[in-house]
């Protein structure tokens, strides 16, 4: 059962111009059996769920990363039962805190690509001791349908240098989306920021970020600037699917002060202003929210809103929470479009 911080919960009067969204009650996902091991801390970004033999299968990411399969979230078991992923030795990787898998795509029954925010921290005065990371996107590979991976080296880095001082920086906490041909990762340095790529394995060197109205700026180390419709509601973690019911892209993320905002689009460039989807109490928080339908990147009128609810934002203790979310079109309002 949720405890009654959750009733707390303002659900906002959530209208766009031409479609509302309505929430369920919140309840809470329980760790499958036998358990993930690192259910305590989930979820702690974007969460990959998309079609298996077995039904779903489903990757929880966290500083090593697993996998699970099985008919719904709730009855999968893992598969297999150690990390797929785990952070980068030796120490001085640029993932040696911890590799964080957010994004998974097939591009085939075997072949599986995937994106991983990777955590350094490594610091001049010696290893960190409450975690503070230095963040980067990076890519790895699957041959054998996601049971086990390879990593081939980051993809997205900040133009900033790491300082020799422990300080949260650089770029990550992402979601990454394919569409006509060219790969979208929607990340964070501070504000929501995107970049492209027209290679179909998206390997490094093939990344632009957005800078000054066009896709511009190299991946790695390169300049980058915040999506334009989105600076009013800084944030991480954005989580990106196309919406069949409203023939749009939709983008959900946590806002630093806690809430929960979202935004669409219809081309994954322009999108529109942000509005209020859950907003906090003063002693809460809500964040690392994903919208799960068909999968993490396609959705109907009906889908699940996952995220992670503190009740006391001082203490790490949080919730794993599921929603039902609905989409419904204004009358007459959603014109039909290919996409």
């Amino acid at each position: 059962m949720l405890t009654t911080a959750v009733s707390l919960l303002t659900v906002a009067a959530a209208i766009a111009a031409d479609f509302q969204v309505e929430l369920g009650e919140p309840v809470t996902v329980a760790n499958p059996k036998p358990g993930v091991p690192i259910y305590p801390w989930f979820p702690d970004g974007h969460i990959t769920v998309l079609p298996d033999k077995a039904g779903l299968q489903m990757y929880w990411a966290g500083s090593a990363s697993y996998r699970t399969v099985g008919a719904a979230v709730d009855t999968m078991r893992l598969s297999p039962a150690k990390p797929i992923l785990a952070k980068g030795e030796p120490a001085t990787a640029f993932d040696n805190g911890g590799a964080w898998l957010y994004s998974v795509v097939a591009l085939s029954n075997a072949d599986y690509i995937g994106f991983y925010h990777a955590e350094d921290h490594q610091w001049q005065t010696g290893r960190s001791t409450n975690g503070v990371a230095w963040k980067s996107v990076a890519l790895c590979t699957s041959g054998d349908g996601g049971a086990t991976w390879s990593k081939k080296g980051q993809i997205l880095t900040s133009a900033r240098q790491k300082p020799d001082l422990p300080a949260w920086g650089g770029c990550g906490d992402h979601c990454v989306v394919f569409d006509k041909g060219r790969w979208f990762c929607f990340f964070q340095e501070h504000y929501i920021c995107m970049a492209v790529s027209d290679d179909k394995q998206a390997l490094p060197g093939s990344w632009k970020k957005w800078y000054n109205g066009g896709f511009n700026e190299p991946g790695l180390g390169g300049k980058v600037s915040p999506i334009e419709g989105l600076v009013t509601r800084p944030g991480g973690n954005p989580s990106v699917h196309y919406n069949t019911e409203l023939q749009r892209w939709f983008m959900v993320w946590h806002t630093w002060t806690g809430n929960l905002v979202y935004s669409s689009s219809r081309d994954l460039i322009r999108w529109e202003p942000p509005v209020d989807l859950l907003k906090c109490e003063a002693k809460t928080k809500l964040w690392y929210p994903t919208i799960v339908g068909s999968s993490d990147t396609q959705a109907g009128k009906e889908a699940a809103l996952y995220y992670a609810f503190w009740p006391d934002k001082s203490r790490w203790e949080r919730q794993f929470i599921r929603r039902t979310i609905r989409f419904v079109p204004k009358a007459g309002t959603i014109p039909i479009q290919s996409r």
